[in-house]
């Protein structure tokens, strides 16, 4: 979720907006995967698929499926109310490199990662900040390419577990889980600039840093 390059088809935009027929790109995932050893939905390209027409289902037939209130589907969560904490997460300001590096990236390419997404959603609701996922919403709308009304109203309630996913204990560490692919902070060092030259131990945890250490960074 945090290479330099993407590790996706990158489709996602000409599906959103019907510029890639996603019937046509079944068929030809079919053409391709016939007679070859393949991953199986729903971790493969035709689960992604599926997961799709999932949404969309439940989008077409939920009402008020973009909302927590008069939503059959969502759990009515007493969110908190920070606009501080709110801007400070859609700007990338957070001062926890990683998510910051995230949306930094969201507001200038329009585009991440689909398990960058899932970080920077558990952190913004149930993860960290306690804030309702209508609000990181509405901020995906405003930046994603391949924003998608039923994909994106799915997605939000199943990462801050309102809907379709409930171990809500199971969050996802805004230091740990980018240390797993990126020890090095290449990610952060190209989207969080003011961290450029600081030392790979304190990258994802640059409070630690000795303020020697800080100042020479």
């Amino acid at each position: 979720p945090n290479s330099i390059e993407p590790s996706t088809t990158v489709l996602s935009p000409y599906l959103s907006h019907g510029c890639l027929s996603s019937k046509l790109f079944y068929h030809k995932l079919k053409e391709v995967e016939s007679g070859m050893t393949h991953t199986s939905p729903p971790i493969s390209l035709l689960g992604q698929l599926m997961w799709r027409e999932f949404y969309y289902t439940a989008g077409a037939g939920t009402e008020n499926f973009d909302k927590m209130v008069g939503n059959p589907v969502c759990i009515q969560i007493p969110w908190g109310k920070n606009n501080e904490h709110l801007t400070a997460w859609a700007d990338g300001r957070t001062g926890y490199p990683f998510v910051d590096a995230i949306m930094r990236q969201l507001k200038q390419e329009g585009w991440i990662h689909h398990l960058a997404r899932h970080m920077v959603a558990c952190f913004l609701t149930r993860g960290d900040l306690w804030i309702s996922w209508e609000e990181g919403a509405k901020v995906f709308e405003d930046y994603l390419l391949d924003y998608d009304w039923s994909l994106n109203a799915g997605n939000w309630m199943w990462l801050s577990a309102s809907a379709f996913f409930y171990k809500y204990f199971r969050v996802y560490s805004p230091i740990a889980f980018g240390k797993k692919t990126d020890k090095e902070g290449l990610y952060i060092r190209k989207y969080v600039p003011e961290l450029r030259k600081y030392p790979t131990e304190y990258i994802y945890e640059p409070w630690k840093a000795p303020k020697l250490v800080q100042t020479a960074a």
